[in-house]
């Protein structure tokens, strides 16, 4: 395994290389050093009161400990019969495991035969689906199933509907006594509903941390928990965290990639109208980790007021693509639409497998040209290509090199977008760590459900 930095590349967005009316200009970056000091002071000094305490998530051992220590119960009390393992969380509360256990898995790991995935298959339930959530119930078996509930509060409406309908369908089968030993919550440590629920049921708790937020709780037992159930090291997940970690802690915009890639974005976005900000990875593994990326940005930066109460309408639109398949479905919109986007290309220097594309039909040129080489070498050319392409377009560009796809430098990734985020938050003005525009619509939905406390919601919305 590579044990490497991942490299940062914003030379696509700089005057030197893109001729565009978007470019930057080192001028234009150096006027940030002192705004980059006074919101790197704060952020120190937070984090030494205790404050943003994701930024720790990386040394917690002892929660390390409670994670390895529960993973081992359940495999030794279920045994060979540990089949499935069924997380259930929605938003910040599935994304990131999504992600991780989406990038350092077989990508067909649910697919392989018991004996080569050495792990039970892993399903993350998300939606209210009921089609879906009956498809799981045709499919799963509940002797065979451990249950992972995560939610901080307890209160997330389409977290616990879904809860309660697994608690019934797999009690109904397996008894609740038997049901108790195979679900484990992932909660607020001394309050909630979802800690209550657990006390009275009896079942083992793992903590999201205190002052935590789902979209930054990747690096806790929210993510941990699932990725260790499925064999991922996850020491060496917060291995790389604590790597960025270092190299994040540097005050000087020009050694820090997650200052300086919040900065570009803020730039961009607030000087020249780049409304837009793609994440394209060129690997299936981390395809996941945009829709991650997405939720961090959206629901950090997506403000409607600043901290002092002013109207800023804060925040660009986050936006998942994958290459090489949305070279086909989207690079024509980036390269001739509007020069409101912002595109980062994931490149990955050393896939697991290399496989050599057969010389074949050789009489057709469109075939013939592609035998000798290696699908790894074709899709490295079509990532550095769409680069050149964007670029010569005169559209700003990032690349994220990654050495290689594994628990060190993907810890790396998570932690060096948090940090970043909280960064640009402090830049835009606005509360990186609250999500005022989310609560609204739960409590209509309360309403319309008839939830004490939340009427008058329900009745604005039968007046409509």
């Amino acid at each position: 395994m590579l044990k490497k930095p991942i490299i940062y590349n914003y030379n696509n967005v700089m005057s030197e290389c893109l001729k565009s009316p978007i470019c930057i200009y080192p001028e234009e970056l150096e006027s940030y050093a002192e705004k980059t000091k006074k919101i790197h002071s704060t952020l120190v000094k937070t984090r030494e009161n205790g404050g943003l305490p994701f930024y720790e998530l990386p040394y917690k051992k002892e929660d390390v400990e409670l994670v390895k220590r529960t993973v081992g119960e359940i495999k030794s009390e279920m045994g060979e019969k540990l089949e499935n393992f069924v997380v259930i969380g929605i938003g910040g509360s599935s994304l990131g495991g999504i992600a991780l256990t989406r990038a350092l898995l077989h990508p067909f790991h649910n697919l392989l035969p018991a004996a080569k995935r050495g792990a039970p298959r892993i399903f993350f339930v998300e939606n209210i689906d009921p089609d879906q959530i009956q498809g799981f119930f045709d499919m799963l078996d509940p002797e065979k199933t451990v249950i992972n509930v995560i939610s901080k509060s307890g209160s997330t409406a389409e977290t616990m509907a879904n809860f309660l309908l697994f608690q019934k369908y797999m009690a109904e089968i397996i008894g609740e006594n038997n049901f108790r030993k195979q679900v484990i919550a992932t909660t607020d440590p001394k309050k909630g509903a979802m800690r209550n629920i657990a006390e009275e049921m009896e079942i083992r708790t793992l903590p999201v941390p205190e002052g935590v937020g789902g979209r930054f709780s990747v690096l806790s037992p929210v993510g941990l928990f699932p990725a260790a159930m499925v064999g991922i090291d996850i020491d060496l997940v917060l291995e790389g965290a604590a790597f960025m970690d270092r190299i994040t802690s540097k005050e000087n915009l020009f050694e820090n990639p997650a200052y300086m890639n919040a900065i570009i974005h803020y730039h961009l976005h607030t000087r020249k109208n780049v409304n837009v900000a793609v994440l394209m990875p060129y690997s299936e593994a981390l395809a996941e980790i945009s829709l991650w990326y997405r939720q961090l940005l959206a629901e950090s930066l997506g403000k409607m007021y600043a901290v002092t109460g002013e109207v800023v309408y804060a925040g660009q639109t986050p936006v998942k693509a994958v290459g090489a398949v949305d070279q086909h479905s989207q690079i024509q919109l980036y390269r001739e639409g509007p020069f409101d986007k912002v595109i980062t290309i994931l490149r990955v220097e050393n896939f697991k497998n290399f496989l050599n594309i057969p010389s074949l039909h050789e009489k057709f040129e469109a075939s013939a040209y592609l035998g000798g080489h290696t699908l790894n070498e074709l899709f490295e050319a079509e990532a550095k290509a769409t680069m050149l392409a964007l670029t010569k377009s005169g559209r700003p560009n990032i690349e994220i090199v990654v050495p290689e796809v594994n628990p060190y430098t993907v810890g790396q990734i998570f932690y060096m977008y948090e940090v970043q985020t909280i960064f640009a938050g402090y830049l835009y003005g606005v509360n990186p760590v609250d999500q005022p525009g989310v609560e609204a619509g739960k409590h209509y939905a309360y309403g319309i459900l008839g939830r004490k406390g939340y009427e008058k919601y329900g009745e604005e919305i039968e007046n409509l």
